[in-house]
């Protein structure tokens, strides 16, 4: 497996064919907001590809303060439950280069139905198999709660929290140029 960071035309076609499938309307980001923070500089999508094409890819904002964003991690259809996707969330942890990275789930809590109880629980399972720590805090972003959690074990200090939300909120603003924080809040 070969691993890259994505040029815009990359960034198009893998938005295209793959993360309109992927993700449900709702929490996929305008492709003009996310081409915006690829042009300045500070939101990379990394491929996991070989020579018969993308097989995974993960979108991370810069959020300053040495701390990475992951917006979207997917494994393509078809390569899905292969391990693909541990090996490949590592991969992006180093290539990165950021002390860490916040990454979110949706919570539990706020499950409509027992299928969606299922698929929550076995996200969060994967990213703590993984060595991720979920960090205890709750946000509500356009109506969704999301746990926040961070990709590697690291002392939950309250000067590192605090730097933590910052870099949260900050993703948020600057990945859909929003200047309000109308549309997220933390629940606890």
């Amino acid at each position: 497996m070969n691993y890259k960071i994505a040029t815009r035309e990359e960034i198009e076609k893998v938005f295209n064919e793959h993360m309109k499938k992927d993700f449900p309307p709702d929490e996929l980001k305008p492709l003009a907001s996310i081409m915006q923070a690829y042009e300045k500089g500070w939101y990379k999508m990394y491929l996991a590809y070989d020579e018969d094409g993308i097989k995974g890819y993960a979108c991370v904002a810069d959020c300053s303060n040495k701390i990475g964003f992951l917006d979207y991690f997917a494994i393509v259809d078809g390569f899905r439950g292969t391990g693909l996707g541990s090996v490949f969330f590592r991969k992006v942890g180093e290539l990165s280069g950021f002390e860490c990275i916040i990454l979110e789930t949706e919570s539990i809590e706020s499950s409509k139905c027992e299928e969606e109880v299922k698929t929550r629980k076995r996200r969060i399972a994967f990213y703590k198999r993984l060595g991720c720590v979920d960090t205890g805090i709750m946000y509500n972003v356009f109506g969704v709660e999301y746990n926040v959690m961070i990709n590697r074990n690291m002392p939950l200090t309250e000067d590192f929290l605090s730097r933590l939300l910052s870099a949260y909120e900050y993703a948020y603003a600057a990945i859909l140029l929003r200047n309000d924080k109308s549309y997220i809040y933390r629940v606890k």
